[in-house]
């Protein structure tokens, strides 16, 4: 009789799970594509940027919306003389879900006085399912106290300075990706494309990250710094 029983048991724990699974899909397609908002300050240095650009752009186009925020609707340059405009000011820039802070010429010094970009950036990293930075983007998380009693990293130069500007962060020297609840940081250069595939897994599951990886060439020390980071 009990081996009768495990049949209609076992239908019924097929519908719910395909019942479950249709209702999650239905309802992250009422959300919309995913949106990715980086910010870019005058004179931001190009491969901090253009490494999390390149990995978002890799997920297709109707489940993600990446775009450049900055302070300014006027026309700048990258540090390396590059002019870009972007889409966006921090007075008009829709709700984001992944922020991302990269570094410039004034992540040090000027950009950390810009009241106006740091109150965005605690606004927008209110409404973020994941906050990250690469490089020297850490220091305006730290003046926004993004960083408080939360483990992270910055360029293998400034981690002295930054544990000492902002002691109330565990700072993570020599780690190529750290990441603490939805905070993600790297020290920019090659490991801001691993920490940018690795919020890709957590939002759009294993497969989508190393089909990404794939395509951009990952290297398997690459591959495991993203995708096995605790």
């Amino acid at each position: 009789m009990k081996r009768f029983l495990l049949l209609p048991m076992a239908c019924l724990m097929a519908f719910l799970l395909t019942y479950v699974d249709a209702a999650s899909a239905q309802q992250k397609a009422a959300e919309g594509p995913i949106t990715v908002g980086i910010l870019l300050l005058n004179k931001p240095f190009i491969t901090e940027f253009s490494g999390p650009l390149d990995v978002y752009h890799h997920v297709p186009a109707e489940k993600i919306n990446v775009f450049i925020v900055s302070d300014t609707d006027k026309e700048q340059v990258t540090y390396e003389g590059m002019p870009f405009r972007a889409n966006y000011t921090i007075d008009n820039a829709p709700k984001i879900d992944v922020l991302v802070v990269p570094s410039g010429e004034g992540s040090l010094g000027e950009d950390q006085q810009n009241a106006r970009v740091i109150d965005w950036i605690k606004k927008a990293a209110g409404e973020a399912k994941f906050i990250t930075s690469h490089c020297q983007g850490a220091f305006l998380l730290g003046k926004a106290g993004l960083l408080d009693n939360k483990a992270a990293t910055t360029f293998t130069a400034n981690t002295d300075d930054l544990q000492k500007q902002y002691p109330a962060c565990r700072v993570q020297a020599d780690r190529r990706v750290v990441v603490d609840g939805n905070l993600v940081t790297s020290p920019g250069g090659l490991p801001s494309y691993e920490a940018s595939l690795y919020v890709v897994e957590q939002l759009f599951g294993r497969d989508q990250a190393l089909s990404i990886a794939s395509a951009l060439i990952f290297g398997p020390s690459n591959i495991e710094a993203a995708l096995t980071t605790k």
